[in-house]
């Protein structure tokens, strides 16, 4: 799919309005077409359409709820123009129950390594549910990127990009995260750092709560340092906040760009932007050379008549860290790098495939016995490293007393822990035994490793 730039959107929406802006006579001459009064509703297409950018930079629920406030705010009941063409469309991943969108954060033209991805989030939409999960991705996260070896995960747009790859870097980064956590991506949105920053000053800065001082000597415009306490930052000051990881890490940087994401959204959901037609101008001028998609004008138009239904309490977030009951550790590859525990990306997959049931799993924090009943050494381990992200604690990994032909999921706790019995039972194919004696005292759930998983993944 090809990229578009705002200034493409905006010219297909001028032609569904009104039809080819040039026309050629029987002399091959060009004559203009003659648009009906377009000035009195031109700053309204430009608010709508400046609405759903801001959704797909943040990544969460901003332009499309204020999407449908801003429908609510034409005479008439129908934004002209956007809706009349929908139809019975779905988007991808909508049959299946989930859609992912990549978000990509670059420095930009006059920035040292302006196409490495400085942010990467997997944001995911549940139709069915009305739930939206957050995945933010480590830059540092050492994988392979197809044609060009092992590097850095943020490698991959500026390989892209340098290197003629079909669909740029865009499309390079998408199928390397795609591949790396074994989901569909089904849309790619990306944003320069310059972009970013008049955002916020075109809806007049943000709001934010710096919960622990910050000092950064390193930082690439000198020194920053900020203390801990609210502040009311312009374009600049959220960029450096949301930038700063020297003393502290990438993965809490990925979470002050998480609550600046939700800063934007309450700023542009206020009254006061979003009946501002000057400012919402402002907001499109200043993201229209700084921001790339490849998602079409009617699938950004039918993501918002699903996030009309979104409740933003259900908003889950997550950060793949190397913190102790983290999927990552460090490493030294020639430079500083972020690899699996556990060897193989199959415990950080399966927090992205089941991000939506971890939410439920951490909530209810079963403890969980792993017993190795196959015979052969270290299947208790692999069977826990690949269940151990999702949210309960692995309290026990040992041999079990026989081997088994058949895994087992034994249920100590009496039927509290029903999200993660349902998890295991999917994971494992089996169901699970209730067993209230005290074999499994101090656990809430055994799983006993059978021969029947020793030819699996």
């Amino acid at each position: 799919m090809s990229k578009k730039s705002i200034d493409d959107i905006l010219s297909e929406i001028e032609n569904e309005k009104t039809g080819e802006e040039v026309r050629k006579n029987e002399g091959g001459e060009k004559t203009p077409v003659k648009f009906k009064k377009k000035k009195k509703k031109n700053w309204k297409k430009r608010i709508i359409l400046t609405l759903l950018v801001v959704f797909l930079i943040g990544g969460s629920l901003v332009g499309v709820k204020a999407y449908m406030m801003a429908k609510k705010m034409f005479q008439g009941g129908t934004v002209p123009g956007l809706l009349g063409f929908l139809g019975q469309n779905q988007l991808k991943g909508e049959a299946d129950g989930r859609i992912n969108i990549l978000l990509l954060g670059i420095g930009g033209a006059n920035h040292p390594g302006g196409t490495l991805t400085d942010t990467i989030m997997v944001a995911s939409i549940k139709p069915q549910t009305n739930e939206v999960a957050m995945l933010s991705v480590p830059r540092d996260l050492y994988v392979p990127i197809d044609g060009y070896g092992k590097d850095k995960i943020n490698a991959a747009n500026a390989l892209g990009e340098q290197k003629n790859y079909p669909g740029g870097g865009m499309a390079l980064s998408k199928d390397t995260i795609s591949k790396t956590l074994d989901i569909p991506i089904h849309y790619t949105v990306r944003v320069d750092f310059e972009g970013f920053s008049k955002i916020i000053d075109a809806v007049g800065g943000v709001d934010m709560d710096v919960e622990q001082d910050l000092y950064d000597p390193y930082y690439p415009d000198g020194t920053y340092s900020i203390k801990k306490g609210h502040y009311h930052m312009d374009g600049k000051a959220a960029l450096k906040y949301a930038r700063s990881r020297e003393t502290t890490s990438d993965f809490d940087r990925a979470k002050r760009q998480q609550k600046i994401i939700i800063a934007v959204k309450e700023k542009v959901l206020s009254a006061g932007t979003l009946t501002n037609p000057q400012k919402m101008n402002d907001i499109l001028s200043a993201l229209s050379d700084h921001i790339k998609t490849d998602m079409q004008i009617w699938e950004a138009q039918r993501l918002a008549t699903i996030f009309q239904k979104v409740d933003k309490n259900k908003i889950i977030n997550r950060v793949l860290d190397n913190s102790a009951d983290g999927p990552l550790e460090s490493a030294n590859m020639g430079m500083y790098v972020l690899l699996p525990k556990t060897g193989n990306f199959k415990e950080i997959q399966s927090i992205a495939q089941n991000i939506f049931t971890d939410s439920s799993l951490r909530s209810e924090a079963a403890k969980i016995q792993v017993l190795n009943a196959t015979g052969v050494s270290g299947q208790a381990k692999k069977a826990a490293d690949g269940i151990s992200g999702n949210g309960f604690k692995i309290e026990d990994v040992s041999n079990a007393d026989e081997v088994n032909t058949a895994t087992v999921i034994y249920d100590h706790s009496n039927g509290t822990k029903p999200k993660t019995i349902e998890f295991l039972e999917k994971k494992y194919c089996v169901k699970s035994v209730q067993k209230a004696d005290n074999t499994g005292a101090g656990y809430d759930i055994s799983v006993v490793i059978g021969k029947d998983q020793l030819n699996k993944d």
